[in-house]
């Protein structure tokens, strides 16, 4: 009996022992008792202007510093190292002081952001189905551009002996020049005249096969001042075609000579049309 109550005895004491050792784990470092919650950083670095930023600035390491803020004056979409800033085009004015957003360098909804080349012009030309590979020429691509010109745009003329001026007619009047224009042009964007309104609502379409829809498409190209002003006559000249190039042959130009009726003739066997004179009867 004596072991018994002895072994009980033993049995509650270890039991107590545990229990306060528990009470120490759990509560000794929170005496007020609850949940133990980790407090939240009061501060964090963000992104600050350093002087004023202004609408369509190149941002330079210069012009942005990090900076401590309070968590609670914080902006939602505010940077958090200029390394972010760096680089990008301010699509917002910025003043000195102010933190730097990645809204700040975007631009509103359905615009498309262009990033121009150093010493590069950004320049628009229309093509269609035809004229654009089949409107598949895409952001990043590199084209050949080929112009074709009428006789109106280069006519022969003669001068008479009473020194007027007289336009030669019966001659062929189309001429193709390839490349007249450009080698290797990078697309820098693409704008699709009509897009499809799943793609404009932000949806998901299902991939499908090209189809032919006549719809036209702007190809915004990166062209040097001097290739602009040629783009431009061309544009506003003659017909534009544009074909696309493999990435590998981006370095790689081609000597062309061009090609009209003559050439069609003696370089393809093309034949020319034969003059028919029709004999009349004698009366």
């Amino acid at each position: 009996m004596r072991r018994t109550s002895r072994l009980l005895l033993l049995f509650g004491i270890g039991l107590a022992v545990l229990t306060f050792v528990l009470i120490i784990f759990l509560f000794g470092n929170n005496p007020g008792g609850g949940t133990v919650t980790p407090s939240a950083p009061t501060a964090r670095s963000v992104v600050v202007a350093v002087s004023d930023i202004p609408l369509g600035t190149l941002v330079t390491q210069d012009m942005v510093t990090g900076q401590s803020k309070p968590a609670d004056a914080i902006d939602p979409d505010t940077l958090g190292d200029t390394s972010q800033a760096v680089g990008q085009t301010a699509r917002k004015a910025i003043v000195a002081g102010a933190q730097v957003h990645r809204s700040d360098f975007t631009a509103g909804a359905g615009a498309v952001l262009l990033n121009v080349p150093t010493g590069k012009e950004a320049m628009a030309i229309s093509v269609n189905e035809l004229t654009g590979v089949g409107n598949l020429v895409q952001q990043g691509d590199y084209v050949d551009m080929l112009i074709s010109l009428r006789g109106e745009a280069f006519p022969v003329v003669q001068v008479l002996s009473d020194g007027t001026i007289s336009v030669v007619t019966g001659i062929n009047t189309l001429s193709v020049k390839m490349p007249v224009l450009l080698q290797g042009v990078q697309v820098l964007a693409t704008i699709d005249a009509a897009p499809v309104a799943a793609q404009a609502a932000g949806a998901t379409a299902a991939p499908q096969e090209p189809t032919l829809t006549g719809a036209n498409k702007l190809l915004i190209l990166a062209v040097t001042p001097a290739q602009a002003e040629v783009v431009l006559f061309a544009r506003t000249t003659g017909t534009i075609d544009v074909t696309l190039r493999n990435p590998q042959d981006t370095a790689l130009t081609a000597n062309t000579s061009g090609v009209i009726l003559k050439s069609l003739v003696d370089n393809y066997g093309v034949l020319p049309p034969q003059l028919i004179q029709a004999i009349l009867p004698k009366k």
